[in-house]
């Protein structure tokens, strides 16, 4: 996964729109705008093209989806404690 940031440098000399081979770039009210990020290659054409430096492409690792385990019931805890039903030994006599 990709993050792009145009910084306020951005003057919209349209570099990174040219030189994109991907065509990430539109410009906007004067300025650069990543408005396909999900196309980037991060080749970083247009951090190394762009005059004014204004372009950062970041790779960002994506976590992991969350995948809950399903919830087992604790048998030790659920259990009933078994009673003994066994009468208990008599003591032998010691002689």
């Amino acid at each position: 996964m990709v993050k792009i940031i145009v910084s306020p440098k951005c003057t919209g000399c349209e570099t990174c729109v040219n030189n994109c081979p991907s065509s990430v770039y539109d410009i906007k009210n004067g300025k650069s705008v990543p408005a396909r990020v999900e196309d980037c290659i991060v080749c970083r054409t247009c951090e190394s093209q762009c005059p004014e430096g204004a372009i950062q492409v970041i790779e960002v690792e994506m976590e992991p989806a969350k995948v809950e385990k399903p919830k087992v019931e604790d048998k030790k805890k659920k259990t009933k404690k078994k009673t003994s039903l066994k009468t208990p030994r008599a003591k032998k006599p010691s002689n």
